[in-house]
Order: structure tokens, then sequence, then C-alpha cells
């Protein structure tokens, strides 16, 4: 017997259906505090006028909440893969919050809502849903993860089968912020029974798949093995099926850009294919190029007084130019010289092979140490990122030269040449830079370009000024 009555599909849906509850009660608390704000303390206004009683705005309120149920409807604001996510609940948070504000005073004023809606009432509403939402959603995860009622919506998922390779999605697993997660063990032939799999149980085999799913109260099965062939995988959906248990199956290792797998059309024919990526889609490409454009403008504002200072300490120890120019593959395949201040002695790569700086490495200055651990080398290449070779925020360039030898060893690299590469991006701010594992590098860039928001760049730049691990 299951130790709770509820279906797996109302377990799902019923924590999200008091998030958008409570998202609701939050607008409705934004909109009330954004009219004591406007009317009843004057907070920016200019000249007095009449105050509006607040019935008067119950309009204006019932406008307001229909925009939000249909802005968060139409961003998918709660669908699962959205919501089990706090970080692309945020995101998405911000991004229904400024598109109300610009949309709710286009209604008013097509509408003519009476009396006028106040511009200083809808700043202060948006204002006030960008950190309020947010921060109801921060403290309902704290709530789920704590006494109240936690236990009630945890998912008891179990693994089949245990390659070595998947350990590390195995903890993700556990830690899950928005939807708590217990991983009871694991099912997998080959191993004894009892025994420990990492920090997991064995806890039968294949053929007792059934009674292992009806004693552990089992929600979810995540097969973790994806060479366990077509048809011990499709017994275990049977078996999922006829339990009411939920199916998962791991993509490989390096299976590229599962989040964007779904159904195209080619030319009539509906094919599975990876549709477009994120920042590949117009509006988020042309979003993203002009924040580029804006951001390397005003980091070279703030940061060209600096550069004679660095151009002093380069040359006084080392003679020989300054700015070091060196060839990458950028978006495409397409070469493009890369900029940097040169922390490297003359001599660095004399016998001509290409490599990268280790930990005490002799080749480097003593002030080339210090400007790679706090990233002031690379200040020149906001001149990239105007003149179109690189973004803010992307998989770092690589030489061409260092490629080739990639791309029969590492299986999809080529994948992260599909966007510009950045000055940062979600490698190096996890510490993969320098002579770290080429493997986890691509995958974290592969994460970056699948799941690549405005949210994100904002987090990974926010993070590269903290981040100095394997900077040398």
């Amino acid at each position: 017997m299951k130790d709770d009555p509820l279906p797996v599909a109302r377990r799902k849906r019923y924590p999200i259906s008091w998030m958008f509850i409570g998202d609701c009660f939050v607008v409705a608390l934004c909109m009330f505090i954004a009219y004591y704000l406007r009317y009843i303390l004057n907070i920016g206004v200019v000249e007095g006028g009449d105050r509006p009683p607040v019935l008067a705005y119950l309009l204006h309120y019932s406008a307001g909440f229909f925009l939000f149920f249909l802005l968060a409807w139409n961003l998918d604001l709660y669908d699962s893969n959205v919501a089990q996510s706090l970080e692309r609940s945020l995101s998405r948070l911000i991004k229904v919050s400024l598109f109300w504000a610009v949309m709710f005073l286009g209604l008013s004023l097509i509408l003519k809502l009476s009396p006028p809606v106040s511009r200083l009432f809808v700043g202060y509403t948006c204002g006030l849903m960008c950190v309020l939402l947010p921060l109801w959603r921060i403290l309902r995860v704290k709530m789920v993860q704590g006494v109240w009622g936690g236990r009630r919506y945890v998912r008891k998922i179990l693994v089949v089968g245990c390659p070595d390779r998947n350990q590390a999605f195995v903890g993700k697993l556990a830690t899950s912020l928005n939807e708590p997660c217990e991983v009871v063990g694991v099912v997998a032939d080959g191993k004894k029974i009892g025994a420990k799999w990492f920090n997991l149980t064995v806890l039968g085999h294949l053929d007792s798949l059934e009674s292992v799913l009806e004693r552990y109260a089992v929600d979810d099965v995540v097969v973790a093995d994806s060479e366990m062939g077509a048809k011990a995988t499709l017994n275990i959906a049977k078996v999922c099926e006829r339990h009411f248990v939920e199916f998962n199956l791991v993509p490989n290792q390096f299976d590229i850009f599962t989040q964007c797998l779904g159904l195209k059309m080619l030319g009539r024919q509906p094919v599975l294919g990876v549709s477009e990526l994120p920042q590949n889609n117009m509006f988020s490409s042309l979003l993203k190029r002009m924040l580029d454009i804006v951001g390397a403008i005003v980091g070279l504002a703030i940061t060209v007084p600096i550069f004679p200072i660095v151009y002093f300490l380069i040359r006084r120890e080392s003679p020989g130019p300054v700015i070091y120019r060196q060839i990458r593959t950028g978006v495409g395949g397409k070469p493009f010289t890369i900029y940097k201040f040169r922390s490297m002695k003359l001599s660095s790569e004399a016998d001509g092979k290409a490599r990268w700086c280790s930990e005490n490495d002799g080749r480097r200055l003593k002030i080339g140490a210090f400007l790679r651990k706090w990233n002031i080398d690379e200040l020149p290449q906001f001149w990239n990122v105007l003149k179109g070779d690189m973004s803010l925020v992307g998989p770092r360039p690589e030489r061409p030269e260092l490629i080739r030898g990639f791309l029969d060893e590492i299986p999809h690299y080529q994948s992260r040449h599909s966007v510009r590469p950045g000055m940062t991006g979600w490698a190096q701010v996890n510490g993969l830079r320098g002579n770290t594992s080429l493997e986890d590098r691509i995958k974290h860039d592969l994460q970056y370009i699948e799941n690549w928001s405005i949210w994100l760049d904002i987090v990974i730049q926010f993070r590269t000024l903290f981040q100095y691990k394997n900077a040398y």
C-alpha cells in the first residue's frame, strides 16, 4: 500500500495550483500597496490631484489580474518544467512583470478605463511584483522543504540501471529546489541486493521491479542506463503504466539539446528534431545583441582608464606588445582575432605548441597571474563584443589548432559553436577553466545553450566577479 492516497498526477498538480493562488494573492497585494504609495502617501507625485476611491479601481484590479493570468499562461509560467526549477521560475516572473506593466498601460488606453490609470501606480506595481513574486516563490520552496507538509510532496524516485557515469545525475535529483525528491534506491541486474551503489541501496533486480514499486511507494522510475536495450526498456515502461508510476529516461551523457527536442515540420512531414535554440530566436537574438552592445560600451567606458596602468606594468616587466592577438573559433566555426592583455612571456610558445596555462605556470609574467585571477586580461574583449565576434556571455572560444584534436575525442564539440562565444560562460563560473576536464566544460556549455535566458546571462556575469577557481 502506498503511504499517500493521492495519485501521481494530482501530486504534481496540487503544489502548482497553490503556487498560482499564491501568485494571485501577491499580485493583488502589489496593486494595493501601489495604490497606497501613489494616492495615500503621494510618493513621486509632483502635483496633488483627486484621489480615486479604492472601489473605483476595482475594474483596474480585474484588468490587471486578467492580464497577469494571460501572460503567465502564454509564457508557460506554470508549466511543470518551469515550475520545478526555481531559477527558470524567477526569470519568467521578472519577464511577466515587465510585460505586464507595458501591456497594462496599453490596455488601459484602449479600454479607456475610468478613472485614468496612473503611470506611477503601474510603475510601483511592476517594481513590487519584480521583488515580491520572486520572494514569495523562494519562501514557498523553504516551506515545501520544511515541516509544513514537506513530506507530503516528496517524490519517491527509483533508479533502474546504475552506470557509473550517471552518479552526478542522481545527486542532482536529491537536491531539487522546487520539488523535493527522495531517491529510494536502485534496481539493477548483476548487483547484489542490499549492496551499495555510491549512496544508494540495491533494492532488487529487474524481474522484481513490480514488487519494489509497491513496497517503496515509488512515484517515478528513472532508467539511467541508456544501453539497456529497447525490449527491456519497453517492459519497464509497461510495468510503470500498470502501477501508475511515471516513466523517465536519462539521455546519454552527451545527448545534446534534450529540452529543445520536439515535433517540427520538414515540408509536410512531422519529424522529431531539435527545434530553434532559445537565443537564436529572432527576438531573443536581437535582445541579446542589444544588451551586448550596451554592455560593451559601458564596459569600455568604465575600464579604459585602467588601460594605461596595465600597459605600464606589463611593459615594465616584459618589453614587447601589450595587446595579445590570437585566432579563435567563433559562431559557425568562423575564425576571428581575439584581443587580450598579454599575461605570458613572449617565448611562452616558442616551440609552436598550443597548450593551456596551468597552476604555477612558469611562462606567466608576475603581473600576469594578477591579471588572470581578476579577469583583467580579458577586458580588451569588450571590443570583440562590440564588433560582433563575441557576446558578453557564451562558451569560451578555443584555438583552431586545439579544436582539431577535440572533434574526434569529444562528442558534439562543434555544437558549442552554434552561438557566439563569450567573455565569460557557465563553465567558467563553475570553476571549469584552464587545465580542467574538457568533457565537463562541454557539458556545461551545452547546458547553457539549451537553457539560455537573459536572467541566466545576468547570473553568470554577476558570478564572474566572484569566481576565481582555476583562474591562473
